[in-house]
């Protein structure tokens, strides 16, 4: 009678002797790899260390600034940091201010967000000998080495003289604003306000902000136009308002046309203005501005005087001009 062979040590002796086989195959080639030694090899050191910090990291619209900005930084070796807060946070956005100060990088790019809190620490990164240029929103009572953006003022005026061009009869306005904080979206009321106030056609009803947000933007819009019927031009000082605005009308559906004014030529924007639910657009150029700001800090690393202002162009699109892209 035959024995019943255990075939299990079998296995387990085979499979130790491949796995020896390998070890020793892998171990012959690692021998004979060629690892280069060269003392004269070096690791090539960037130049410059800057950052690059804005309010919204995931906004479209600086992931064309940080696209300038990264052109320049590539073809002149210099490492640029790219942070910022998730959502508009003054007092984490100083924190962010704080610690590239306190790893003394070579310069700083910043948005000028709010007088009272940002002029202290900018000071404290000049007192430093960090130079510091704000991007998109200026500080101007600060003492920032250069701006480089929008003249937001003027693009704010700039709206309100398109309203005025286009309006023939009356306008009753509502205006949603990314924040009352922030400098660059009260200098864009500002100047829409400026633009319009002696024109007795145009009336502006209610200012209301989203806290640059799409979904406040809708809320607030909602409100308004429930408050106020007889609406039919809203002005955002944003892309989010812009995006927010539209939320809103499709809510109240308002018997009465409204024209829709808003910034920045997204994605989502543009498509909007190709299904005739914005207006006007108003068109900046972020990509400029990140490019132009990081050439300057370059240029002061090598003693080269610059300008306090580099305006960036503001462009006004109609249907007509984005139906092709």
């Amino acid at each position: 009678m035959l024995k019943k062979v255990n075939v299990i040590p079998i296995i387990l002796i085979l499979g130790i002797l491949i796995s020896i086989g390998f070890t020793c195959f892998y171990f012959m080639n690692a021998l004979h790899y060629n690892v280069s030694t060269d003392p004269t090899e070096k690791i090539v050191e960037p130049n410059f260390h800057f950052v690059l910090i804005v309010q919204e990291m995931d906004n479209p619209y600086f992931s064309d600034l940080l696209k300038g900005a990264r052109d320049v930084a590539k073809k002149s070796n210099v490492s640029l940091e790219y942070i910022g807060t998730q959502q508009t946070d003054i007092n984490e956005h100083i924190k962010l201010i704080e610690k590239a100060i306190a790893s003394k990088v070579d310069g700083i790019l910043t948005q000028g967000l709010s007088n009272a809190e940002f002029e202290p620490v900018i000071q404290k990164a000049l007192d430093k000998g960090i130079p510091v240029i704000t991007v998109d929103t200026d500080l101007e009572n600060s003492n920032r080495i250069s701006y480089v953006g929008t003249d937001n003022y003027q693009a704010g005026y700039i709206a309100g003289l398109t309203v005025m061009e286009e309006t023939k009869d009356s306008a009753n306005v509502g205006i949603i604003t990314g924040s009352f904080q922030s400098n660059q979206h009260e200098r864009r009321v500002q100047g829409f306000l400026d633009a319009v106030e002696s024109n007795p056609k145009i009336e502006v009803l209610a200012i209301e902000s989203s806290n640059l947000t799409s979904i406040q933007g809708t809320e607030k819009t909602y409100q308004m136009l429930r408050d106020y019927p007889t609406i039919n031009v809203l002005y955002g000082t944003s892309a989010r308002d812009g995006i927010g605005i539209v939320g809103g009308l499709d809510i109240v559906k308002p018997q009465l046309p409204v024209r829709v004014y808003t910034f920045d030529d997204l994605e989502e924007t543009v498509k909007l203005m190709k299904d005739d639910r914005i207006h006007t657009i108003f068109q900046q150029q972020p990509y400029d501005m990140g490019y132009k700001s990081l050439m300057l800090l370059l240029d002061l690393m090598k003693g080269k005087e610059i300008k306090s202002t580099y305006y960036t162009d503001i462009h006004i699109l109609r249907k007509e001009d984005v139906i092709d892209q």
